[in-house]
């Protein structure tokens, strides 16, 4: 239930994440307004982080991944009645939030089930989920006119319905700790410093992708289509590279796999921005799923990594650092 209910979450914000820099762009904001907006989205997640931990000690997961569904499904249709920038960025801000609570959420459930032996092989199970539905998610940008409303509606109700199965799930949630759960990032970094560095490497480079490679396509080509398939080529070769890398991960020292992704994924990013504009479109995306396979992973890597070293009663914190 958990995972049906990741699924039809982040279809809709596959959706979301691709349609707003495109209409963004349609609008006439400018590339600076669009970067703010990015950086309100993750501005947003980083105080999500702070405060989930918080959250599901109180009140347990389910009913927080309820909570937060509820207030993230509102998000994109104020998106789609007010068209000034300003009121997007805190949107997206708020957008941010709902999501990194979330994420707690799930990734803390997750670990839970799993132990040293099978963590790398569940998160990149988890991850390839999560991936596949955001590319079905930036596919629906090719169903109606970015200008329209329906998009924004459609965006709206997949993260509504997302709370469905987890909510109405007869299956046994988390223990909630006895102890209050808050966000040590010393004892992150203690834990484990190669997980904890492997993420914030994979935030700073998957976090301007998502924000700006929308904007990067349509800087040299009008034709939007192009934009959903290099977002989808990306999302589907990270897919693609999760189960390998993390199978990998849980034979070998996992810092091995996640230097080699990080120099594979150097080249590719290299090479997309040397190319663009000078080879096919088909060229594009092989680059763009390329960057997608290897860039990727690096997170669920990382954090499988520092879970290893973890405590059952630290995978809250963890996940949420």
């Amino acid at each position: 239930p958990l995972l049906l209910g990741v699924a039809i979450l982040l279809t809709g914000q596959g959706l979301q994440g691709t349609l707003l820099p495109v209409r963004a762009s349609l609008e006439g904001f400018s590339t600076l307004s669009i970067g703010l907006m990015g950086g309100a989205y993750f501005f947003g997640f980083t105080l999500g982080c702070l405060r989930g931990p918080g959250l599901v000690w109180k009140v347990g997961h389910i009913r927080v991944f309820a909570a937060m569904t509820a207030a993230a499904s509102a998000e994109p249709l104020v998106h789609g009645l007010w068209m000034e920038s300003w009121i997007w960025w805190l949107l997206r801000l708020v957008s941010g939030y709902c999501f990194a609570v979330l994420y707690v959420v799930i990734e803390s459930w997750l670990n839970e089930q799993s132990t040293n032996d099978t963590r790398g092989a569940v998160f990149s199970a988890y991850t390839l989920i999560t991936l596949t539905v955001m590319a079905a998610g930036q596919q629906m940008l090719l169903l109606y006119d970015p200008r329209d409303m329906a998009l924004f509606a459609m965006a709206s109700a997949l993260v509504s319905i997302a709370a469905l199965p987890v909510v109405l799930s007869a299956a046994p949630s988390p223990q909630q700790s006895e102890t209050k759960v808050r966000l040590d990032v010393a004892r992150l970094f203690k834990i484990s410093p190669a997980g904890a560095l492997g993420c914030l490497a994979a935030g700073f480079a998957n976090g301007s992708f998502w924000a700006l490679a929308p904007v990067f396509v349509v800087a040299w080509s009008t034709d939007v289509s192009l934009v959903a398939w290099f977002m989808t080529a990306a999302v589907l070769g990270g897919a693609l590279g999760q189960w390998p890398l993390g199978l990998w991960s849980d034979r070998v020292d996992r810092r091995w796999v996640v230097g080699f992704a990080s120099l594979a994924g150097m080249v590719a990013g290299l090479a997309i921005w040397w190319f663009a504009g000078a080879i096919p479109n088909v060229g594009l995306l092989l680059l763009s799923a390329a960057w997608g396979a290897v860039a990727f992973p690096i997170y669920s890597v990382s954090a499988a990594h520092a879970n290893d070293a973890a405590g059952p009663d630290e995978y809250v914190m963890v996940s949420s650092g």
